[in-house]
Formats: C-alpha cells, sequence, structure tokens
C-alpha cells in the first residue's frame, strides 16, 4: 500500500520507542500524522472518537510485534473499515428516513 497517510504515521511514530506507548498515545500520534500535522505535531485532543477506534484495534492484535511500518498500513486500513462502514450506516439511516429502506 502507498498510502501516504501510512508513510505519515511511520514517520511520527520513528521518533519515540512507540513499542513503549499506551495504545491511546499511539492513537493519537497516528491520528496527527494522517490529519497532517507530522511528527513534530502534538497527538489529537483526547476527545477525539476516532481513538476509541484505533485503540479497540490495538486491543486485537499484537501490535507491539509488528514494524512501524506494518502497524501504520494496520491503523490506516483500521480507520478507512470505520469510515465506510459509518458511510454506510447513515446512507441506511437516510433510507430508513425517507422510506426507502
Amino acid at each position: 500500500m502507498d498510502d501516504a497517510r501510512v508513510h505519515a504515521v511511520s514517520a511520527a511514530l520513528s521518533p519515540y520507542v512507540w513499542r513503549r506507548l499506551t495504545p491511546e498515545m499511539v492513537s493519537r500520534r497516528a491520528l496527527a500524522a494522517i490529519d497532517g500535522h507530522g511528527a513534530a505535531g502534538a497527538p489529537v485532543a483526547r476527545r477525539d472518537e476516532r481513538i476509541g477506534i484505533l485503540v479497540e484495534f490495538l486491543a486485537g492484535c499484537r501490535w507491539r510485534s509488528l514494524t512501524a511500518d506494518a502497524l501504520s498500513r494496520q491503523l490506516v486500513t483500521a480507520l478507512d473499515a470505520w469510515h465506510e462502514e459509518s458511510q454506510w450506516l447513515e446512507i441506511e439511516l437516510r433510507w430508513s428516513l425517507d422510506g426507502g429502506g
């Protein structure tokens, strides 16, 4: 996957001993990179709803055994899957409210 977001997340995690970070901090740093704040940017605010999505994903895998690049790909993929599912839920809700579903 040649995705600029994957490269940004990997670059954001690499300066840190990221395997020692909490799942929440890994998620916050990854989201800051995805949002375009780069490696030097502050992590996203704790109230960002996407943190829970990534923390839940991390809880279900052995992420500390991955490379920074592999973890970055997995985080971006998990976020994309959540976003796509959210979009479908919105479409289905609109259909049901419009009487089309």
